[in-house]
This record gives C-alpha cells, structure tokens and sequence, in this order.
C-alpha cells in the first residue's frame, strides 16, 4: 500500500485516483472546487459499475481508499506520491506545485498529468525540482497499461527508478515522451488494449493475475493486478486504523449520519466545527461519536 495525494478531482483526476485505488493504494484527494469535491464518491461509484458490466474488474471492489479532503495541507501532509491534475495553465500548476513542495514531505514525488507544458517551467518554483516530473497515464486510465513519463531538467535518476517500480508494481508499463508530442491512442488501439484487459481477466483462474499476450508496443508479460490474497495489496491492518487527517492517533470517531470511520475523535470533532463533510463520502457531518476499543 503506497500513499498517494491527486490534486483536481475531474474526471480525469477521479478516474486516477480510482485506478489506485483499484490497486489497494489509500488516495487522497483535493480540489478546491468543493462541487467538484463532492461529486468524487458517485463518480467513482458509476465508474465500478461501469467495470463491472464490461467485465473490467477482476474484483467486486477497489482495495483501496479513496478519502476527499478540503485542506491541501492534510492532502499531501503524508504522500509518497503526488499527482496533480487540475486544468491545463501553467500559472495555476507552478502556484501549486510551489505550494505542493513546500508542505509535503521532503522525499515525496511529485508529478504533473500535463499534455503540453513544460515541468521545468511548472516546477521552477518548486522546493528541490529534482523530485519533480510529468506523469500523465492514458485515457481510459482503467484498463490502460502505458503511462508517459517526462523527466524535468532536474529530475534525478533515483525518482525515475521509484516510479517506475511504482508502476510496474500496478500492471503499468512506463515509457519517456519522444519528442514534443503526448502519446494520443486512437480508438483502435484503445480498443485492441481494452479486449487484452478482458482477456487477461477471462483467462485468470484466482491469485494473482498474468496478462498471457503482451499488448503491443509497450505492454510486458511481468504486468499484474492485484487480488485479495495478494499481500501487496492488501491494506494493512493498523494503516486501516490510522486517522485519516492527522496520522497520529487511531481512527475511534463515528461520523454521524454517514457512520464512516476515519478519524479520531479529535480530527472528526475538528470537521465538525469547520463544517466540514466526511473524507470517504462528503455527506455533512451532524454529529461526532467516540467510540473505544476494549
């Protein structure tokens, strides 16, 4: 389980934050939108239905969590990995990368879905650049196995190499962008990706999943996805327990009327009074209810 942050919750940003989810890594979310904010929980519930007719999922279920939260500060306070989404303007990506940096931790990653932009540019503001790169995975993110890379002039090797175990780790195959242009897939090969999807998962009997026919171009025979039984995946117990907004206490709060379990009681009371909505669901928050372990 690895902890990642997505700031921007469009469609893209949700449909990003899902696919990790799917893979058992605990996301957090930010937008300042609060509409956009809300809408993340029934987007990503249309998304596993969705899967789940196409016969998409190799799982009822994402393994993962995707939590919303309205401070910037509590999103990226504690990622490993960190993706930004929001729209395509340089001037709103370097004022948040700038700010990204300077609250995350010192070693996370953090990384721009841009098309067009250049990372040197988004990112010279940015506290040490050399963690800093564009990361953009291909739409339909679900079922896409290739995601481009693009190294800033600072980026160091080392980052390079985490993301790309990262990666691989989640059935994805990463490849560096050839010249100015973004990869763009046409409908075919999306579709020629989205029946190998299928076949992978037809074809797999339990356990973990082996894709059997490489994807061509750049899809490899080591990709996988997860299953419950795979120890990788699996959120681990006393994460489960964690508060979601401070990290430091265990989670021993029922949120009223949602009943979600996701912060101490102190964090959950804190929500409450800044009339805040509930991190998994954003149902408003009516009440707190402590609740303690024997």
């Amino acid at each position: 389980m690895v902890r990642v942050a997505v700031i921007g919750c469009g469609q893209l940003g949700v449909r990003i934050a899902g696919e990790l989810a799917y893979h058992g890594h605990r996301v957090k979310m930010f937008d300042s939108n609060k509409d956009a904010l809300n809408k993340v929980f029934s987007r990503l519930q249309e998304d596993r239905k969705l899967l789940k007719k196409e016969g998409l999922m190799a799982h009822d279920n994402f393994l993962g969590q995707v939590l919303c939260m309205s401070l910037l500060e509590e999103t990226v306070n504690d990622a490993e990995f960190i993706l930004e989404a929001i729209s395509e303007n340089l001037e709103a990506k370097k004022d948040m990368f700038e700010r990204i940096s300077h609250l995350c931790k010192e070693n996370a990653i953090i990384c721009t879905n841009s098309l067009y932009l250049d990372i040197h540019q988004i990112s010279e503001h940015a506290n040490r650049q050399e963690r800093c790169l564009g990361l953009r995975f291909l739409f339909p993110v679900y079922y896409i196995p290739e995601v481009e890379v693009i190294a800033g002039r600072f980026t160091s090797t080392n980052v390079i190499e985490r993301v790309r175990v990262w990666l691989e780790r989640m059935g994805k195959t990463m490849f560096f962008r050839s010249g100015h242009h973004p990869l763009i897939l046409t409908e075919e090969q999306r579709e020629e990706r989205k029946n190998a999807r299928l076949k992978q998962i037809t074809n797999s009997s339990g356990g973990a999943l082996y894709m059997e026919k490489a994807v061509p171009p750049l899809f490899h025979k080591g990709n996988r996805t997860p299953s419950r039984d795979d120890e990788d995946s699996i959120l681990p117990a006393d994460m489960d327990r964690e508060c979601a907004i401070c990290m430091a206490r265990v989670r021993d709060c029922l949120l009223n009327p949602c009943h979600h379990m996701v912060t101490c009681y102190k964090c959950g009371t804190l929500l409450q009074q800044r009339h805040d909505s509930c991190p998994i669901c954003r149902t408003d928050i009516v009440n707190t209810v402590r609740v303690f372990y024997s």
